[in-house]
Order: C-alpha cells, then sequence, then structure tokens
C-alpha cells in the first residue's frame, strides 16, 4: 500500500525508543505539576488538582453544573469545590436577590448581580451577600434601669443594603449601591478561637442592642413602666431614639434601616415582689417626708405669728404710751394702754380668721371693750364674761 511502509517506520523500535522516552518524561512533568498545584493550594485530591490544572492550561473550561452561590451554602461548597476554594477560570451562578463580591490577589475586584458569570484566573469569591430586606428579633435579652432594676426585653429591627437611591424596578428588583455592598462584604468580626465570622448580617442587631441597653440605663423604672403625665409614651419616646441613632450608625456601614420596635419591657419572675417593696417603701417615705415638712411648715408659721402678735402689742403698748404723753393724760395712761392692746387684738383677729377658725362671740366682746375702753366707762372691779 502506498504510504504505510513510511508510516511503518515511526513504530520501529529505533524510533520508538526516542517516543517513548519523551512520553514517559511529560507523564512525570504532568504528575510533578499535579503533586504541585495539590500541595500549594492544599487541595484534598490529586483529582482535584488535576482539573484544577487543566481549567488552567485552557483544557476543561467549563464544567456541566454551574453551581449556585448562597451566603448559607458558601462556607460547605468551598470544601467541595475547588473553583470556590482557589478561584477561577470557571463559571458561577449568583441567585436573584443576592450579589457576589470577588477579589484577586487579596484586593477587590467587583460585584456581581444575579445570574451567570464567569470568573476570570484565580478571581476568588469573597463573600454573598442578601440584597433582600432582613428581619431579625432578639426574643428577650437582660437590661437595667437606672435605679438597677432587672429588666427583660424584647426587639426587633428591619435592614436591608442601601440602594444608592435607585428605585427597583421589574428587571432590576434588587438594586444596591456598590460602596454599601463592598463596605458590608468586609465588615467582618471573628468571635472566637475557632474563627467563626460574624458577618454584616449580625451587626446591626448587636448594635441595636447595645444601643437600647444604653437608653434604659438613663431610665428609671417609673418612668419606663408607669410614667407620671398620661401623655407620656416611653415605648414611643425609647423607639425614636432608638431609630435615630441606630440608623445614624448603620449608615456607615452602607446598611439601611428600615424599622425598628421594642415588643417588651417586662419585670422577670421574683422582682415583681422586689418593685412593690421598693415602691411601697419609696412612697412611704415620701409621705413621711411630706407629713414632716407640713408639720414643721404649721411648727414655723404658729411661731411667727405668736412673735408678729408679741411684736404688735408690744408696738401698741409704746403707741399708747406716747399717745397718753402727747395728750398729758399720763393719770389714764392705763386706759390708754389697754384701748390700744384691745384695737391690736381686735386687728389680728380679723387678720386670722380667714385662717384659723375664731370662736364667734370673740370680736363682738373685742369691740364691746374697745367702746368702753374709749367711753371711759370700762370698770375693771365689775366681773366680765370669759372671751374664750
Amino acid at each position: 500500500v502506498p504510504g504505510l511502509a513510511w508510516l511503518l517506520r515511526f513504530f520501529h523500535w529505533r524510533v520508538l525508543r526516542h517516543v517513548i522516552a519523551v512520553g514517559v518524561g511529560w507523564y512525570f512533568a504532568y504528575d510533578a505539576a499535579v503533586v504541585l498545584v495539590k500541595i500549594l493550594y492544599d487541595l484534598p485530591d490529586r483529582a482535584g488538582a488535576r482539573r484544577f490544572l487543566r481549567r488552567l492550561l485552557g483544557f476543561s473550561t467549563a464544567s456541566t453544573k454551574v453551581p449556585e452561590i448562597t451566603p448559607a451554602t458558601l462556607g460547605s461548597q468551598r470544601e467541595e469545590s475547588v473553583l470556590l476554594r482557589v478561584g477561577g477560570p470557571g463559571q458561577v451562578k449568583v441567585p436573584p436577590g443576592h450579589v457576589i463580591v470577588t477579589e484577586l490577589n487579596g484586593r477587590f475586584q467587583r460585584t456581581l448581580s444575579a445570574g451567570t458569570h464567569r470568573l476570570g484566573r484565580y478571581e476568588y469569591i469573597h463573600a454573598v451577600l442578601n440584597l433582600q430586606p432582613q428581619e431579625r428579633t432578639l426574643e428577650e435579652f437582660s437590661a437595667f434601669s437606672r435605679d438597677g432594676i432587672e429588666l427583660r426585653v424584647g426587639l426587633g429591627i428591619v435592614y436591608r443594603l442601601k440602594t444608592g437611591g435607585e428605585v427597583a424596578t421589574r428587571q432590576n428588583p434588587y438594586p444596591y449601591d456598590e460602596t454599601a455592598v463592598r463596605t458590608a462584604a468586609y465588615a467582618q468580626t471573628v468571635l472566637d478561637e475557632k474563627g467563626n465570622v460574624a458577618t454584616w448580617e449580625r451587626t446591626p442587631v448587636a448594635l441595636a442592642r447595645s444601643t437600647l441597653l444604653g437608653f434604659l440605663a438613663r431610665y428609671k423604672l417609673d418612668e419606663i413602666i408607669t410614667p407620671q403625665r398620661p401623655a407620656e409614651e416611653p415605648y414611643r419616646t425609647l423607639r425614636n431614639q432608638l431609630l435615630r441613632q441606630l440608623r445614624q450608625r448603620l449608615d456607615g456601614l452602607g446598611i439601611e434601616l428600615l424599622g425598628a420596635n421594642i415588643q417588651r419591657i417586662d419585670l422577670p419572675p421574683g422582682v415583681n415582689d422586689q418593685y412593690i417593696d421598693y415602691w411601697r417603701s419609696h412612697w412611704q417615705s415620701q409621705m413621711m417626708l411630706r407629713v414632716m415638712d407640713g408639720e414643721a411648715t404649721a411648727v414655723e408659721k404658729r411661731e411667727i405669728a405668736r412673735a408678729q402678735a408679741e411684736m404688735t402689742m408690744v408696738q401698741a403698748i409704746l403707741e399708747g404710751v406716747q399717745r397718753a404723753r402727747r395728750e398729758g393724760v399720763t393719770a389714764q395712761m392705763d386706759e390708754v394702754v389697754a384701748l390700744r392692746l384691745v384695737e391690736a387684738l381686735e386687728m389680728m383677729a380679723r387678720q386670722s380668721q380667714q385662717s384659723i377658725h375664731l370662736p364667734p362671740t370673740l370680736l363682738p366682746q373685742l369691740d364691746e371693750l374697745r367702746q368702753q375702753l374709749s367711753d371711759g366707762t370700762y370698770d375693771p372691779k365689775l366681773p366680765g364674761k370669759p372671751m374664750l
């Protein structure tokens, strides 16, 4: 057959010995590259390293099934997928209402919205963020009022990533601000020695809890549970303060606060009796202080009235003596002094009858006595009626 002899020459042992050497060398070089990739990227087995190396060389650019990445499954999928563990090239699928933040060489690369995307060489998925409104509730946690009484508080908040002022449409139902997404993606906190990380979704709840604890510590229990004025609404006041301060703190983290609600502020079991005892002792002490204050005020008023009466009598005596001397009737000085005293007593009685109950016969007797002293018909030797 023409050409067959030329073809069979390549299978002669003198030729094959050179081809086999090249093939064996290529095989060991490829196996060494697979082992190196497995060691460098800490891959679980050689099969994964072989697949990753083929993608890097361009021999296997796509897989039959494109993985869908969600925040809940990203951690578990990293352990199984070389693409998620090391990076591209490869394709990933972003579910609706989510966004992916990628890195290249440890630095921010880009954000990927919903849909199927191809990762570049060594492009690594850093985080997957949920763009939908998030609702979190703390059913019960402990707080303390300003007077040191323990409270049981329930709190609920609704928030989402900032939209950048864009309006949701049918084509883009979940708009987002790229700067806010980037900020939230790197807002991570290591919680313990095991490496557990708190993402941006936990941050608003922790901030709301700490902010509300600070507000409750400023008020006494009476001001929270039973305000003095009926128009006061402590729940609304605390909620407005919480909304205002929490919105300012979350704005710098790329998070938009949609709502916050204080669901409950109760006393734990066993504290009700302590609160009642505290309330009773507090108001008993207030009552005793008011009674003592009233008694002290009454005693003070009586002493002041007595001093004023004595001063008035002394002034009346002095005026009577001076008047008798001016008129030159020193022989009837006793009557003049007595007249001035009666007039002073009558004046004090009229001033005191609005605040003090006086006998109904006191003023008529004083008036009669004053007239007798004025007419000179008063006889001190005759028995008189008692005034009181």
